[in-house]
């Protein structure tokens, strides 16, 4: 599996919801498991005190999302859930790799935004880590689903 994002390599990401969330009430992560990306904070996800889920699966489409301007993914996991993810990636070049029928890991933990945040606080998915596979599965439609040999 290449790792595409590690969210402790997103300096800029880190410090800017950092600054948010000391400087403002409405922006930022309320810090109920310290600041978020400090050394407390990442202790507390490595001691598992702050939750870390992993999804497995395949991505089965990439398209751009909002108004044609913000790169998503969508995750079908093993199970058969879907889920929409921002294409986060360290560096540009790495962004090939978001293609359909490859395998997939996402590693995330919840947390919540502000109690004065547009949404009153509610809870947001923080990824933390992305892998992907190599190559896409043999047997994998462009749509993500399992091809069947009627199918292919």
């Amino acid at each position: 599996m290449n790792i595409v994002y590690r969210l402790r390599d997103n300096s800029e990401f880190i410090a800017n919801v950092q600054r948010a969330t000391t400087t403002t009430k409405e922006f930022g992560i309320e810090p109920t498991d310290g600041l978020f990306g400090s050394a407390e904070w990442w202790g507390r996800v490595e001691s598992g005190k702050l939750a870390k889920h992993t999804l497995l699966g395949l991505i089965s489409r990439v398209y751009m999302a909002s108004m044609n301007d913000w790169p998503e993914f969508e995750l079908t996991s093993n199970e058969g859930e879907k889920s929409q993810w921002t294409r986060e990636v360290n560096s540009r070049e790495l962004g090939v790799l978001y293609e359909v029928g490859r395998p997939v890991e996402l590693d995330y933990v919840l947390q919540r935004h502000r109690p004065a945040a547009w949404d009153g606080g509610s809870e947001t998915k923080v990824v933390l880590e992305i892998r992907i596979g190599d190559a896409a599965q043999p047997g994998v439609a462009a749509d993500g689903r399992p091809q069947t040999a009627a199918r292919r």
